[in-house]
Formats: structure tokens, C-alpha cells, sequence
């Protein structure tokens, strides 16, 4: 039995020993092969494979070095070697063929692939890539000739799609488009992949209309494979009122597909093509539904309406403040198009999820919508903390329950429990470890009065990300204004900083005006602090969310000469342009800032703008 053991421990320490050395010999080959020592890569590969000849990679390898290198007639020997021994390797067939291509032995390479067409007349894959290679080597006729004859053993369908991609590239978009069809008739399987290439052809101008007529002309006669196709054109054109109708015409038939025609609605409302959205939601739920769908299509029908109340958007010059920094969310935005009817309609359709399908994952989701209604629009915080909570304890996916949680924190925030909402991002941090609830813990402690914790979490942070993080920059910023406005200044400077959190956590729960008064006393009573400048903007902007545009304009004028001055005299070109219209008074500070500022990093948007301003 020892003996048996050593025997077995001997064998395979060989077996090891080979394939290391074997593995150690197509490296040195490769490395050959990559300088074009081509002399040097044969020799070891032909080495390989006389210790195995069945070696894929080696023999691979080979034939690459045979084309590369132009020795065609080495190339044909080698094939012709290996075809000997495997007599039915399709690949090594066509490949033959190629090398007497290659080597201007054309009607050679023809006559071997003709001889293989026979050969394989029923092998499917011999065609597919014989039609590539003829494709390769433009042989027109060849193509014609093998497609015509294997449509007479496979049908008039085979090769189809292949045809089509050939036609596609060759700009015969009739033609093209006649060969994707007639590949959707007769395999409805490979609908999406040929839609997507109809879809990809009609980029170019003059496919489009061929497309669409071709399409229009035959899908009556099959409306359940062309009618979608049809549709999908017509939306990848924007074109949604024809794809609605195009895509109703195809249920009413009898064709309805649950899952397409969510997808369609869901991408409607993507589009912001509500209106037609809400009619394809509202068809969906007359349909014979399954309770997960019946709740997809309620829970989309709702996003619908909530998508349309949306906040005031600005269309600022410059970036005025941190709006780009995750711990400065502007929490005041102030919505400007909301709807009463649309509002009350997503929150009904919300509150019925709730109570007609209680099974459903998507209650979680729907819970988590109607806080997020409540807490962004209406701003019960009270009645979002419960929605949350809820949601939370119904153990979402993780992305979401992510979210839950932030929002969570941003609730108790927003409520004036700064205490409590670190004491549970500390709890759920212990437990998930998320980068995101971290930073959140950052902002609670900053915006609540305690920059120095904020600092101490930010710098351990530091310790385990890199610049690759996508925090980082965010971080560093954050970092940056709590050392310059904070740790370097005197107890003035501290206390005035420390103000502007407070003002700043004022703006987390939605006290706009008494933020504001806030900024106010503190530029009043501190005048020639290092930070006076940022508070005075910060207050500018508030002001303008308010409408109190006198006062931001008294206000912006007092940091023209500070070191945010040519954010000052921006801001002050735009108040004159998009609030009193007037441009003329407008263009002198966006010109002072030409004349003025050519170093600035906002010289270039601004030049931008004023182009605009002359072209309009």
C-alpha cells in the first residue's frame, strides 16, 4: 500500500512538474510571438505540440503566426496536417480556404470552401461563418450563391439576420430591414435583439423613413411580432404619441404583454411624457393583471404624478455656494409646480398600495415614496418618521434600506433631535458600516454645533479612503472650510462660525426666515471676520428664495470686495438679469468680471454667457 501512495505522490508530482514547464513554454512563446521573433515562438510551440498535438492554444497561436507573418504556404501544411486528423473542425476547413486566399490561390480557396459546403451541407455553423469570411474577402456572389442554396435545405428564413447585418453595413437599408423582418417572422424568440438593430439602423437619416414605411406596410399582417417594433421606432424618435397608439393598437388586438407594456409606461414617464404615461398605467390596470404587476402599475401610476411636482430650478451662471457638496443638500427647495391634483392623486394611489396589497414587496417602496412626499413637500416630519420606520422594519434590499436610513437621520434633523439622530446613526453604523450613514453622522455633528467631532470623523475617514473614493473631494472640502473658517480663527471667528451652522441647521428643518435673521445678526455683530463674506452670500441666496430681492441686492453689493467678489458681482448680473430683466444693467458686472477678473475660475462660464446674451 505504501508503495501504491508513493507511486500516486510520484506521478502527480510529475504531472505538476510538466504543466509547469508546459505553462512556463507558451509564455516564452507568447512573449516571441508579441516581438515578432516568429522563428523563435514556432519552435517552442511546435515543441508543445509534439508533447501534446491536441493543444487548442498552441495551435491557435500557430495559425496567427502563419497569417501574420505571410508564411501562407507553411500555413497551408499546417492546416492540412491537422485537418488529416480531424477531418470534421469546420473552423480548420474555412481557415484552409483563407490561407490559399491569402496566398492568391483564389480559385483554390474557393473550390475548398465549396468542397466543405458539401461536406457540411447540414451544419448550420459551417455557413454562418462562411458567409462572414466571403463577407471578409467581398465575395458578393459567393454570399448569394451559399445563401440561395442553403435556403433551399433550411428555409427561406437561414442566415436572415447575418444577411441583414451584411446589407446594414453596406447602407441598403431596404434590403436590410426586409432580411431583419423576415428573421423576426420566423423567430419571434430573437424580437429584442432584432428590434435593437432596426432601432441602431434607423439612426441614419435615410433608413429612418425606410424603416418606417417598410414597417407600416407589412405589420397588419403581423401584428403581434411588428407592431412592438414599430412602437419602440417610433419612441426612440420621440415620437411617443404614435408609439402610444402604435403599442395600444397591439393590446387591443389581443397581444397585451404585462411586462412589455409596464416597461413602456415606466419609460414614458422617464421621458417626461406624463400625460400619455398615466393613460398607459391606467390601461395596464384594466388588463387581466397579476397582484405584482396590478402593484407596478399603481406604483408607477403614482411616481407619475409625484414626477410632475417639481422644485424651482434656477439656471445659475456659476456654482454660487457648495451645491455640489453632499453635506450642503439644499434642504429649501422651494417647489414651484406642484398641483394640488397631482399631489392629492399620488398620494391616494400610495395609500392604496398600501391597503390593497399588503403582501407586496412594493409597500416597502411605496411607504418609503409617501415619506419621502411628506418630508420634501408637505414637511410633516412626523408623519415621514412613521413611513420611514415602517419601511425600515419591513427589511428592504439594501439600497433602499440605505436611503431609509439617511432619511431617517435627515427627519430627526429636521425635527431639532440632533442628539437622537446621532445616537441612531451610531446604532445602524455598528451594524452596516456604510460609507453614506458615516457621512450623514459628519453632517449631523456639523450642522448641530460640533465642528470639532465633525473634524476628529472626517480625519479618520482620511486614514481609510483614497482619492478614488467618491466622497473624497466632498471631504476634503468640508475638511478645508472647518480649518479655514474654523480651527484657525480667534473665539470671534469660532463663535461666528458655529452661527453659521446653526443657521445651516435652522435651513435643515425648513426655517428659511429665521435662518436668515439668524445670518443677519451674526454679519451685524461681527463685521471684518474672516467668514462674514461666505454668511453674507449664504444669506443672499436665502433672501432670493424668499423673493426679498432688494435686500439681496443691498446684501450682495457689501463682499464685492472680498474674496468671493467675483462670485458677488456675478450673482449680481444675474439677479438684474433673470429677476428685473434687465440685461443692459446685467452685462456691465458680467463685463467687470472681463475686465476685471481674468483669473478667475468663473471668467470663462462668464464669456460663455455674455456670447449667449449677444446671440439671443
Amino acid at each position: 500500500m505504501k508503495k501504491l501512495y508513493l507511486k500516486i505522490i510520484i506521478y502527480y508530482f510529475s504531472l505538476s512538474f510538466a504543466l509547469g514547464q508546459f505553462s512556463s513554454s507558451m509564455k516564452t512563446a507568447r512573449m516571441h510571438e508579441i516581438n515578432k521573433n516568429w522563428d523563435a515562438a514556432i519552435s517552442i510551440y511546435m515543441d508543445v505540440l509534439n508533447e501534446n498535438p491536441n493543444n487548442f492554444q498552441a495551435i491557435r497561436n500557430l495559425k496567427n503566426i502563419y497569417k501574420k507573418s505571410q508564411r501562407y504556404e507553411e500555413g497551408i501544411n499546417f492546416l492540412k496536417y491537422y485537418l488529416d486528423r480531424n477531418p470534421k473542425d469546420i473552423q480548420l476547413f474555412i481557415e484552409l480556404g483563407e490561407f490559399y486566399f491569402l496566398n492568391e490561390n483564389i480559385e483554390k480557396a474557393k473550390k475548398t470552401w465549396s468542397n466543405g459546403l458539401l461536406k457540411f451541407n447540414s451544419n448550420k455553423s459551417y455557413h454562418r461563418i462562411l458567409l462572414s469570411t466571403y463577407d471578409k474577402y467581398s465575395l458578393e456572389k459567393e454570399i448569394f450563391d451559399m445563401v440561395k442554396q442553403g435556403r433551399r435545405n433550411f428555409g427561406q428564413s437561414f442566415l436572415a439576420q447575418e444577411l441583414g447585418d451584411y446589407y446594414q453595413r453596406r447602407k441598403e437599408y431596404k434590403k436590410a430591414i426586409d432580411e431583419y423582418i423576415l428573421t423576426l417572422l420566423s423567430n419571434p424568440g430573437k424580437g429584442s435583439t432584432i428590434s435593437r438593430k432596426i432601432l441602431m439602423m434607423s439612426d441614419d437619416v435615410e433608413a429612418k423613413d425606410i424603416i418606417e414605411i417598410k414597417l407600416l406596410e407589412i405589420c397588419d399582417k403581423y401584428p403581434n411580432v411588428l407592431l412592438p417594433t414599430l412602437a419602440d421606432h417610433y419612441f426612440k424618435h420621440r415620437d411617443y404619441f404614435n408609439s402610444f397608439n402604435t403599442y395600444l393598437k397591439w393590446g387591443n388586438r389581443g397581444f397585451f404583454d404585462p411586462k412589455k407594456w409596464l416597461d413602456f409606461a415606466n419609460n414614458l414617464r422617464k421621458e417626461n411624457a406624463y400625460l400619455l404615461s398615466v393613460d398607459a398605467y391606467k390601461y395596464a390596470l384594466k388588463q387581466n393583471l397579476k397582484s405584482y404587476q396590478y402593484g407596478e402599475a399603481l406604483l408607477g401610476l403614482a411616481k407619475t404624478f409625484e414626477d410632475q411636482i417639481s422644485p424651482t430650478k434656477t439656471k445659475d451662471i456659476i456654482p454660487y455656494f457648495y451645491g455640489d457638496n453632499i453635506f450642503f443638500d439644499d434642504a429649501s427647495q422651494i417647489f414651484s409646480k406642484i398641483s394640488p391634483n397631482n399631489l392629492q392623486f399620488s398620494l391616494d394611489i400610495y395609500d392604496s398600495i398600501l391597503v390593497t396589497i399588503p403582501e407586496s414587496s412594493l409597500i416597502i417602496e411605496a411607504q418609503f415614496r409617501l415619506a419621502e412626499i411628506q418630508y420634501r413637500i408637505i414637511e410633516d416630519f412626523d408623519k415621514a418618521s412613521v413611513l420611514y420606520i415602517n419601511a425600515l422594519s419591513k427589511n428592504p434590499p439594501m439600497k433602499l434600506k440605505k436611503n431609509i436610513i439617511l432619511r431617517i437621520a435627515d427627519v430627526l434633523l429636521a425635527k431639532g433631535e440632533h442628539k437622537n439622530s446621532i445616537t441612531f446613526l451610531d446604532s445602524v453604523y455598528n451594524i452596516y458600516q456604510i460609507e453614506e450613514i458615516k457621512n450623514k453622522l459628519i453632517e449631523v455633528h456639523l450642522f448641530s454645533g460640533n465642528p470639532d467631532t465633525a473634524l476628529s470623523i472626517i480625519n479618520e475617514t482620511f486614514t481609510l479612503i483614497t482619492p478614488i473614493n467618491r466622497s473624497f473631494n466632498d471631504l476634503m472640502e468640508i475638511r478645508d472650510i472647518i480649518n479655514y473658517y474654523y480651527i484657525d480663527q480667534d473665539n470671534p471667528g469660532k463663535k461666528a462660525f458655529k452661527q453659521f451652522l446653526k443657521a445651516e441647521y435652522l435651513l435643515k428643518q425648513r426655517k428659511i426666515s429665521e435662518s436668515s435673521q439668524l445670518l443677519h445678526h451674526t454679519i451685524n455683530k461681527n463685521s471684518g471676520l474672516k467668514i462674514i463674506p461666505l454668511i453674507s452670500l449664504r444669506r443672499v441666496i436665502l433672501l432670493l428664495k424668499m423673493k426679498k430681492f432688494d435686500q439681496a441686492l443691498d446684501q450682495i453689493v457689501s463682499i464685492e470686495n472680498s474674496l468671493l467678489g467675483d462670485k458677488s458681482i456675478i450673482m449680481t448680473g444675474q439677479i438684474y438679469e433673470q429677476i428685473y430683466n434687465d440685461n443692459e444693467k446685467a452685462m456691465e458686472y458680467y463685463m467687470r468680471i472681463i475686465n476685471n477678473y481674468t483669473n478667475s475660475i468663473y471668467f470663462e462660464p462668464v464669456r460663455y454667457h455674455i456670447r449667449m446674451l449677444n446671440s439671443g
